[in-house]
């Protein structure tokens, strides 16, 4: 993984998750906000914690703002200071600037300030809970975009012991088996919620024979995806 130098403006309660994740994965993290006391607490899970008005482009340029390869504006209850924000990012040269909406007008102004990559937690949350709760078997899911999604499913039992090739996921469905995950025993566990895990087998051959409990990782289309669940 290439490690990449990354902004992130307005550090609330996703703000904070998102800083820590990225500092744990080895990117280099500037975090930007303008409570010092936010700044404070978060200062030891970032490379960078800096208060500051980031509706100000001399002081988002004094932090060598130009020079990241994302900036990321993660602000949630202050739309006007987004889109400032995102206008300061512009002028000082930032080429990648990913930003945070909350209604569709939201996204429709961002969209015409020229900002392309928008993006709502919020809703993908909500759609990937309504999703694992509506299909028997669904572990999880994770939307790429408002088209496509990987999700996580038990083996249905009609392709128990079958392998992934008689399964046919490809031409039957149009999706993708990324990999499958198998429940493993740790005999040696000290205690019992110990000695259940998984393993993940790589990326799976036509010849994986598919067992009870396994868990595929399937990528596609929504429409495809749902057409699967739905047999």
């Amino acid at each position: 993984m290439q490690r990449k130098k990354i902004a992130v403006i307005g550090i609330g309660s996703f703000g904070k998750l998102f800083v820590q994740y990225l500092f744990d994965d080895g990117h280099e993290v500037i975090a930007i906000d303008k409570d010092p006391a936010i700044i404070d607490s978060i200062k030891d899970s970032v490379t960078i914690a800096v208060a500051l008005d980031a509706t100000d482009e001399h002081a988002l340029r004094s932090q060598g703002i130009a020079d990241v390869d994302y900036a990321v504006i993660a602000l949630a209850d202050d739309f006007e200071t987004s889109i400032i924000c995102a206008d300061s990012l512009k002028k000082c040269g930032v080429k990648n600037i990913y930003a945070r909406y909350q209604t569709p007008l939201q996204m429709k102004v961002l969209e015409l300030l020229g900002i392309k990559d928008l993006f709502n937690p919020e809703e993908r949350a909500a759609r990937s809970m309504a999703e694992t709760l509506s299909f028997s078997g669904m572990r999880s899911s994770f939307l790429l975009s408002d088209e496509y999604s990987v999700v996580e499913v038990t083996v249905p039992k009609r392709y128990i012991s079958k392998t992934i090739a008689e399964a046919d996921l490809r031409h039957k469905y149009n999706i993708n088996v990324i990999t499958v995950k198998r429940p493993i025993t740790n005999k040696e566990a000290k205690r019992a919620s110990d000695s259940k895990g998984e393993r993940i087998l790589g990326i799976p051959h036509g010849n994986t024979v598919l067992h009870e409990d396994d868990v595929v990782v399937l990528f596609g289309s929504q429409t495809d995806l749902s057409k699967f669940l739905e047999t």
